[in-house]
């Protein structure tokens, strides 16, 4: 079932939103998604928790939906949402237009935006459904400048540190709440709203910037990917761009995203120990390295 209500107990304080008017005048949505897997190209949204904060009130949308695709046991051990919970919900496609509607072309937030946010791109160029302009925030990337004293920007971490309560970590509604919350302390820091620092720390893209790319199905010659990516497994890749160009290059995959400049492997050069992005069309080959190679490459980063 769809909730869209007032959101009792999940709501800014009176100081709080002063700030937040300073910076978005008619207000803001926070956003998060809980999902089979990490990589939007590949698995599905199985719950949306989104909370509108405008001067007029303040609502909430909270659905589970069902993925028509078994839930990985993984990922059941972090959220605690099974098949069977899912299994009268409705699917994506019943969710969107109604999600589109309660987002408008608002402001909205997430924490790791890249990935929720890609997942309700791709959800709404899969079903011809218009991108509006929304402007998307990370608090992640933004808390990364305005709290580097914090050991990691987890949610997890970020939350225990800015004595922020979360109840129910790693279920839509309340991990949206925690990341307007964490959000709000980065604005604190920042001040004013004539500070650069937002605009360069914490916007990642506008949705409608998705718009000039179609949904890219993932190239037959990388269709391994998929299941290599869910294993979080080491592989190497022959790139064709970057400073070692058409080197194969050791790497310890994450995600298959979806961005506006087109689809790109999310992950961590063993090399460099950062995570990078690698656009999918420069990706040549890929091979597997022997275990006594992984862990050569794993103890030096």
């Amino acid at each position: 079932m769809i909730k869209t209500q007032s959101a009792i107990g999940m709501d800014l304080t009176d100081l709080e939103k002063e700030k937040l008017w300073e910076f978005f005048p008619n207000g803001i949505i926070s956003i998060d998604l809980e999902t089979t897997g990490l990589s939007p190209l590949v698995d599905r949204i199985i719950e949306v928790g989104a909370l509108k904060i405008t001067p007029s009130g303040s609502h909430i949308f909270q659905t589970l939906i069902n993925p028509e695709i078994p839930i990985p046991p993984h990922t059941i051990a972090i959220h605690n949402i099974t098949d069977e919970m899912v299994k009268d919900s409705p699917t994506l496609i019943d969710v969107l237009n109604d999600l589109r509607e309660f987002m408008g072309d608002m402001p909205i937030i997430a924490h790791n935006a890249k990935f929720d946010l890609g997942f309700i791109v791709l959800g709404l160029q899969r079903a011809k459904m218009d991108l509006a302009a929304n402007d998307i925030y990370c608090s992640c990337k933004l808390a990364r400048q305005t709290h580097m004293e914090i050991v990691n920007h987890k949610l997890s971490t970020l939350v225990k540190e800015l004595n922020i309560p979360l109840l129910n970590h790693h279920r839509a509604t309340d991990d949206a709440f925690a990341a307007l919350k964490i959000f709000m302390c980065s604005l604190g820091v920042i001040r004013t709203p004539l500070s650069p620092m937002l605009k360069r720390y914490g916007h990642l893209f506008s949705l409608n910037d998705f718009e000039k790319l179609n949904s890219e199905e993932l190239p037959e010659k990388l269709s391994e990917l998929e299941k290599l990516v869910k294993e979080a497994a080491v592989i190497e890749i022959n790139y064709s761009g970057g400073n070692h160009k058409n080197e194969w290059r050791p790497v310890k995959l994450t995600s298959l995203l979806n961005t506006p400049e087109g689809n790109i492997l999310y992950a961590r050069c063993l090399w460099s120990d950062i995570q990078k992005s690698f656009k999918l069309k420069k990706i040549t080959e890929l091979r597997h390295p022997s275990a006594e190679e992984i862990q050569k490459w794993l103890k030096k980063s």
